[in-house]
């Protein structure tokens, strides 16, 4: 068996203390409506501004965890993180099936994921195609047969992944707390 076009996405649990980057965005929050990009319904951030003092330890902690991602890839160049921004979502809050366009790497790190806040998925590049050939033959549904993929949001959690990779983030079923994530995207310069 040959395994060719594997998609890689990289998970980790960082050691940092988001009491303080949870006030900032909280406290952001209050001040702007934001935007809305790829949360209809939630609150999303404009860029933030990464050379704040808050984001240090994180900024440093994603570029670490980035270049052993892309060691894996067989990638090389400089890279930095582009942009970043705050994503705030409520009850029945969801982001809406996207991707990064020409980015090379886009990830997201998890501030605060009550119960039942909902999951990040990403949509298999060959779905379609799955979707109206396979579906019906499927015995047991695998990374490699599925049309989309799950992975489990963690607090601390940081993952990465190509920016090209389409992906959502499930409903926030929690009625009571706030699902709080960073997302970024990471560019060749």
């Amino acid at each position: 068996m040959i395994n060719i076009f594997n998609v890689d996405i990289y998970k980790k649990q960082l050691d940092i203390n988001n009491k303080k980057l949870i006030k900032y965005i909280l406290d952001l929050k209050k001040q702007s409506q934001g935007r809305k990009v790829s949360s209809p319904t939630g609150w999303q951030s404009m860029d933030l501004p990464m050379r704040e003092n808050i984001f240090s330890k994180l900024i440093k902690e994603i570029s670490k965890n980035f270049y052993k991602y892309i060691d894996n890839l067989s990638l090389n160049s400089e890279f930095k993180i582009v942009n970043m921004w705050a994503n705030v979502n409520g009850y029945k809050d969801y982001n809406v099936i996207h991707g990064h366009g020409n980015v090379v790497v886009s990830g997201v790190y998890y501030l605060k994921i009550p119960k039942d806040s909902g999951n990040i998925f990403f949509i298999n590049p060959a779905s379609e195609a799955i979707q109206i050939t396979w579906q019906k033959c499927i015995k047991d549904f695998t990374e490699k047969n599925s049309p989309f993929f799950n992975i489990n949001a963690i607090e601390s959690g940081l993952i990465l992944f190509p920016g090209w990779l389409k992906h959502g983030v499930e409903p926030n079923l929690n009625k009571k707390q706030d699902r709080i994530s960073l997302s970024f995207n990471i560019s060749a310069i």
